[in-house]
């Protein structure tokens, strides 16, 4: 699993498109954070808040992610490699996590890459005012655990299509689908009960209480148990590609 996290991790920085995502999602992060006249600017907030940042990492990530992983399977499956890959004594487990392992490697040097925004507001700041680092560490939890998610959906994404771009769109939509979309379709209902269990299939309400810095229980269960779906769906397919 190691070996395959290593060439996954390394293979996306052979190639000039890996560092044009990186640079690219934190070029857009910082333009829309400090530049550009948005919601999102934080000089017009007024005080010390980084909350906009992950409001809008969820958005950033819908694309980022796919675009990470678009060409992990899809990339082998077309040039004839996975077989290769799949006469190695290796357990589709073993592949699945691997490459989702490599990728998640890359996806904390995006996140990392974040912390100059954090750092930046820290030193704009009012010295007898502080951060809201309680809050701020469990948004950090919340968006690593989104992106867990995303990148497991995007890698069964990759395994469904050989083509890179059919598989970066779907990727997409189903992200956003996991997201976005139940929570508006919440919406729709004044039914109380029903507008509740809509609510809680999507990532947009448990990404949001713990972005808090309220963790409970029933959210970290969410996010352990949508992952550990997409997980499982992956190796499955995974399996009938060896059949």
């Amino acid at each position: 699993m190691l070996t395959i996290a290593k060439r996954e991790f390394y293979f996306f920085f052979n190639n000039i498109s890996g560092y044009l995502v990186l640079i690219g999602f934190s070029t857009i992060n910082t333009l829309m954070l400090w530049f550009f006249d948005t919601p999102f600017n934080l000089l017009n907030i007024g005080f010390g808040d980084f909350s906009p940042f992950f409001e809008l990492s969820p958005w950033l990530f819908l694309f980022l992610i796919p675009a990470l992983s678009m060409r992990s399977f899809s990339e082998e499956l077309s040039s004839g490699t996975f077989e290769l890959l799949l006469t190695k004594p290796l357990k589709p487990s073993n592949i699945f996590g691997g490459k989702l392992i490599g990728l998640s490697l890359v996806l904390g040097i995006a996140i990392i890459l974040t912390f100059i925004n954090l750092v930046a507001l820290s030193a704009l700041i009012e010295p007898n005012s502080t951060l809201d680092w309680g809050s701020i560490i469990g948004s950090y939890i919340s968006l690593i655990s989104v992106g867990l998610i995303f990148l497991a959906i995007g890698l069964c994404c990759s395994i469904l299509f050989r083509n890179q771009v059919t598989s970066f769109l779907l990727s997409l939509l189903v992200c956003f689908t996991q997201f976005y979309l139940w929570s508006f379709l919440a919406d729709f209902t004044t039914i109380p009960w029903l507008y509740e269990f809509i609510s809680d299939i999507g990532i947009q309400d448990h990404y949001l209480s713990l972005s808090r810095g309220i963790i409970l229980f029933e959210d970290i269960i969410y996010f352990i148990g949508i992952f550990f779906i997409f997980f499982v769906f992956g190796i499955e397919l995974i399996k009938k590609e060896q059949v």
